[in-house]
């Protein structure tokens, strides 16, 4: 589990944790092995999860950066309710050098796990989950696509844009993009993407700073519909190189995005490592006033 992705509401329907009842059925979607047990709970839990930013360390079956899910279900199996609660208290704290292990078993590329801003009881829902683990955990992509996303804030102009409206901007086409998280870790990379410079969409919206020191006050602030957040300053995205390689964009190989990165996403591909402003399931870009 990374550092918390902050919280932003997203509607979890019956029908939507209906689907997701393959988390701990033997209804399985796109090919995964059903993973939970649990029903709507154990859906609902996933989905808090991914907003939660378990999901960008952790795989149910698979290494990540964290050690897989069922690996951890296993080392505790038969001492659950002890478990439980050790679990719960390192997901709020972090495991410090407990976490070693995983990495020396060659079952994790980090040697720990960092504190997160998880409630107590939202911290026992994640370690009861991850405890009933019991194989790769179904894609849940597809509860947090967006189809369009809003430009807000001290704008004179505020944008709403589905692919189509983006592609009225000048396009940019990128070859390769490597991903590397905060930690450093390579985590792939992006390839033969379409899209089109934020600046240019900033541009349109026009931001409204009257004062000459304004702009030096502003923040651009990137919103994902799990609540994940990448912050700009405009000073990176109008006076510097950087500025030229933040993308919007919404193809992948001359193809529209899938429910992985969402219909449209964005990434800082001029960041040393790309990782953190790497936003999939872009839904806003919000221009914000920092500081009086």
């Amino acid at each position: 589990m990374k550092t918390l992705r902050t919280t932003l509401s997203l509607s979890f329907t019956a029908a939507a944790a209906a689907t997701l009842v393959l988390l701990g059925g033997n209804a399985v979607a796109a090919g995964h092995h059903a993973a939970t047990a649990g029903g709507d709970e154990a859906a609902a839990t996933a989905v808090l999860a991914q907003k939660s930013g378990c999901l960008a360390c952790h795989r149910g079956a698979g290494k990540g950066n964290g050690p897989a899910y069922q690996d951890v279900a296993a080392k505790y199996a038969g001492n659950k309710a002890d478990a439980e609660a050790l679990l719960a208290k390192h997901i709020i704290e972090g495991t410090g050098p407990d976490g070693l292990g995983w990495m020396q078993a060659g079952k994790a590329s980090l040697p720990f796990m960092p504190a997160n801003h998880v409630s107590p009881a939202d911290a026992r829902k994640l370690a009861r989950w991850v405890l009933n683990t019991t194989g790769e955990i179904p894609d849940i992509s597809r509860l947090f696509v967006t189809e369009q996303i809003t430009v807000t804030g001290v704008v004179k102009n505020p944008l709403t844009l589905d692919p189509d409206a983006l592609r009225r901007f000048p396009p940019q086409q990128v070859g390769e993009v490597p991903l590397v998280c905060q930690s450093g870790a390579d985590r792939g990379k992006l390839e033969n993407f379409k899209g089109v410079r934020l600046i240019d969409i900033l541009n349109k919206a026009e931001i409204v700073a009257p004062g000459h020191n304004d702009v030096k006050k502003l923040a651009i602030v990137a919103t994902a519909s799990d609540g994940y957040k990448a912050v700009f300053s405009w000073n990176e995205i109008f006076n510097s190189p950087l500025g030229e390689g933040v993308m919007v964009f919404f193809e992948k190989n001359g193809k529209p995005l899938g429910d992985t990165d969402g219909r449209i996403a964005m990434v800082s591909s001029k960041d040393t490592r790309t990782g953190p402003r790497h936003v999939k399931w872009l839904q806003n870009i919000e221009v914000k006033k920092i500081a009086d």
